[in-house]
């Protein structure tokens, strides 16, 4: 009867720390995804930004011509 007792513990015990490890897990995997998506727009704004003034001076070489 104690044996089932421990046994049923164990299971708990071991329920909880894997819940909590596996929480961090997706904690840490949404903290990364965030930094990627705060990275990705700044390079993705000086992307556009670097397209625009790109585009702007070949157009302009050709209404000059």
């Amino acid at each position: 009867m104690l044996s089932k007792l421990f046994g049923i513990l164990f299971l708990i015990v071991g329920g909880v720390i894997a819940f909590g490890i596996l929480a961090a897990l997706v904690g840490t995997v949404i903290g990364i995804l965030m930094f990627v998506l705060k990275l990705a727009v700044p390079v993705l704004l000086v992307y556009i930004g670097y397209r625009l003034v790109t585009r702007d001076r070949r157009s302009m070489g050709y209404y000059s011509s």
